[in-house]
């Protein structure tokens, strides 16, 4: 057996020993029980496969939703959940040493456990093996991380994921949980193998959900599932077509030319969705046509752009929820717009008054990133420092968007930042005198060496700066005193100067 092999078996176990921890305190000291989870798309359905499990083992339990799992929030937990089991998921890790301090310090006479992907906290990277082994045997067992066991917490596995395996431990039928990982999976980005395709203990996730038909794999075209087609080819992030691109009127003639309808019977405009296999294969054979005459571009290389893994889930095929990645959207836009306990909800399976409220939520999200992204084209906000470029939200861009501004900045083809450079965004946290910072890398540089999580944390400590951050070497956050930022973002530039060096 190869030692890849060798780390899951040693994962598992230590998920069985979590288990079993778990339940001798849960059990032993009368605990009731308290469950904090992250806000975004994967943390709601860390929470919701956490919270479904515990339900049919009629344990009852709190949930609370956090947008970050900051030093002034344990405090709060040390001083107030005296006699709680607690369970971390989607975050924790990166706090692991302040949790200890903390609820030490106030005579804490519960247990904890923490279900997280993130690096450790003191880790910059995942090649620290010795010092990450070291985290592992302290910490054991109630700290699970993918890291102990040589796995990437960014590609392979997800909270999410983590949630289910324990959900796993605790009852074999949780198996039916695994279409709600892969759910926290897509919506963490880590579907990043060849045409998005999962690696890891993901795909060992996805197989599960396979083995009882809960999820169904298709190679589409890779646009928009739910946009109008001309539109979802127009803007689409990943294929970037000249003449077509950016202009809708000009991409309806083209499929006008092929014979695709842009309306059914109904007069409902179509999408893709709507179109059926042949269709699609018209789409996919002009545009690698139009590439290679056009463009010049090799077809295999449009080919690796164009084709993409799909995942729907067959309980949902009647709803927008079908596409994963919708079900993705839908849960971070129901934890952006402070509406989390609607995502755990639908999670859990609640297709009621809950479905249809997050969907206005869904709504609004979008508007408040579309205009977003618009102020900041047309209000020329991103400004340059000599290794990264960053923007600041003012009024328009709140704490609980910034993040994904971020990420749709760099994963987008805007023309106004330079992908070459990681990119931060600075909100305003309302009733408080602090940015919230959120950083993103794109794939080509942090291959080079830059690493987020890292340049933030040294960058706090640079400035004197007592906050808790980090994230993974593309995606990495902190707070920071808004009478500190300039030195935090000097301080910033100095580390990730060293990094490309």
């Amino acid at each position: 057996m190869n030692d890849t092999n060798t780390n899951f078996k040693e994962f598992i176990q230590d998920i069985g020993n979590a288990k079993d921890y778990f339940f001798k305190h849960l059990r032993a000291n009368n605990s009731s029980l308290r469950i904090y989870t992250h806000l975004d798309s994967d943390g709601l359905a860390a929470g919701a496969i956490l919270g479904k499990a515990l339900y049919r083992e009629n344990i009852s339990f709190q949930m609370t939703i956090l947008r970050q799992l900051e030093k002034e929030e344990i405090l709060k937990i040390a001083e107030s959940e005296f006699n709680n089991f607690l369970i971390f998921s989607d975050f924790g890790s990166g706090q692991y040493l302040e949790l200890q301090k903390e609820l030490l310090l106030h005579g804490y006479k519960s247990h904890f456990i923490i279900l997280d992907h993130h690096l450790p906290q003191k880790i910059s990277d995942k090649d620290e093996i010795q010092a990450i082994e070291e985290i592992h045997i302290e910490t054991s067992p109630w700290h699970i991380n993918p890291y102990f066991y040589g796995i990437d917490g960014s590609t392979e596995i997800s909270g999410a994921g983590l949630s289910y395996y324990f959900a796993k431990s605790i009852n074999s039928n949780n198996i039916d949980l695994s279409s709600v990982a892969i759910v926290g999976a897509v919506g963490d980005i880590q579907n990043q193998g060849p045409h998005k395709s999962f690696i890891g203990i993901n795909s060992l996730i996805l197989d599960d959900a396979k083995s009882l038909g809960l999820v169904e794999i298709i190679d589409d075209l890779n646009f928009s599932p739910i946009k109008p087609l001309n539109e979802a080819i127009a803007y689409s992030p990943d294929i970037k077509l000249p003449g077509l691109t950016n202009d809708p009127n000009k991409t309806l003639k083209f499929l006008k030319t092929l014979g695709i309808l842009m309306e059914d019977s109904e007069g409902k405009v179509r999408t893709l969705n709507d179109i059926d296999k042949d269709e699609k294969q018209k789409i996919s054979s002009a545009i690698i046509e139009y590439a290679t005459l056009k463009l010049d571009i090799e077809p295999n290389k449009i080919i690796q752009k164009l084709i993409v893994k799909r995942y729907l889930l067959t309980n949902e095929n009647n709803s927008e929820l079908h596409d994963a990645e919708e079900f993705s959207n839908l849960l971070n836009a129901c934890g952006r717009t402070n509406n989390a306990s609607l995502g755990i909800a639908i999670a859990m399976g609640d297709r009621q008054n809950s479905f249809q409220q997050a969907k206005e939520s869904l709504v609004n999200y979008k508007k408040s990133l579309s205009t977003a992204l618009s102020w900041i084209k047309k209000g020329d906000k991103i400004q340059q420092k000599k290794n990264f470029q960053y923007f600041f939200g003012e009024d328009v861009i709140t704490e609980n968007i910034v993040g994904t501004v971020s990420t749709m900045l760099i994963l987008g083809e805007s023309v106004i930042i330079d992908k070459n450079k990681p990119i931060f965004g600075c909100a305003l946290r309302e009733n408080e005198d602090v940015y919230k910072i959120s950083g993103r890398a794109h794939e080509k540089i942090v291959n080079k060496g830059i690493n987020l999580s890292d340049a933030i944390r040294e960058a706090l400590e640079m400035s004197n700066l007592e906050a808790l951050g980090g994230g993974h070497p593309p995606a990495a956050g902190t707070k920071v005193p808004i009478n500190k930022i300039d030195l935090f973002l000097e301080n910033l530039d100095e580390v990730i100067q060293e990094q490309i060096k």
